[in-house]
């Protein structure tokens, strides 16, 4: 389905395309690899689903994501999303891959206290998975948590579980917060990057970030690099992975 063919469909349309794909199994895992740099080296992949009408035409989160929200569908997509890693992990390890995969859980999965209870027990019954699962939350998402949710978290942390804080805007971080919170990755984009460097805080800059989070363990994941000359630049800074269009744009599970 081109771009044109989905400026057309309007909001109910599209609903019944997300319904009917949730139905009709056809919400699809996508991965993105995430590098090691310098080397370029695949160490993770991060999931995406995407969904096909029932002609098999692909249906981009731009185009449903926000429609999904409003109607309460997000958390059965995040479900389905979540399986399909699960599976994916199994292969992984019979193989004994060392390779991760970052799995976003949408705020409104962390809201539905029903479903998230179910989800952490899920995951505590199938703790074996977690050296290869890396759970992923936006930073805005999860600055006050309720504590019942704060707490679920926790336990899954304990269960051996790592978060990702990814949409990062801001560098001025409580890092050792983030350690107690089983954070182990942070997603920056380079033009962040590039602003904390330029408005340098006191002589604080990338560098001086960096150097802050390795006494924490924490690494950072440069997101939506994709020209050569923008590596470059990151590189200088000690970045410890990098994902975007340079490195892969997402494609089909196999």
């Amino acid at each position: 389905m081109t771009a044109d063919d989905l400026a057309q469909l309007d909001a109910a349309a599209i609903l019944d395309i997300v319904r009917e794909a949730i139905d009709t199994d056809r919400v699809d895992l996508y991965l993105q690899p995430i590098v090691s740099l310098p080397q370029r080296k695949h160490r993770f992949y991060e999931c995406f689903s995407r969904i096909r009408d029932h002609d098999d035409n692909l249906i981009g989160p731009e185009a449903y994501l926000e429609i999904a929200e409003r109607n309460g569908l997000i958390a059965a997509i995040d479900n389905i999303l979540l399986i399909r890693c699960v599976q994916l992990v199994r292969k992984v390890q019979q193989k004994r891959r060392n390779v991760g995969f970052f799995v976003n859980i949408s705020p409104h999965t962390l809201a539905d206290r029903k479903f998230f209870a179910e989800f952490v027990l899920f995951m505590e019954e199938n703790n074996e998975l977690a050296p290869n699962l890396v759970f992923e939350f936006a930073q805005a998402d999860i600055v006050d948590l309720p504590s019942e949710t704060a707490g679920r978290l926790h336990q899954l942390g304990e269960l051996g579980f790592r978060f990702s804080l990814d949409r990062v805007k801001r560098l001025d971080l409580n890092y050792p917060e983030l350690s107690r919170r089983f954070i182990r990755y942070i997603k920056v984009e380079s033009e962040t990057l590039k602003a904390w460097q330029a408005e340098a805080h006191g002589g604080e800059g990338p560098t001086a970030f960096k150097s802050a989070l390795d006494r924490y363990a924490i690494d950072i994941v440069a997101e939506r690099v994709e020209e050569e000359e923008e590596l470059r630049e990151l590189l200088d800074y000690g970045i410890d992975y990098g994902q975007g269009y340079l490195f892969g744009e997402p494609r089909p599970a196999r």
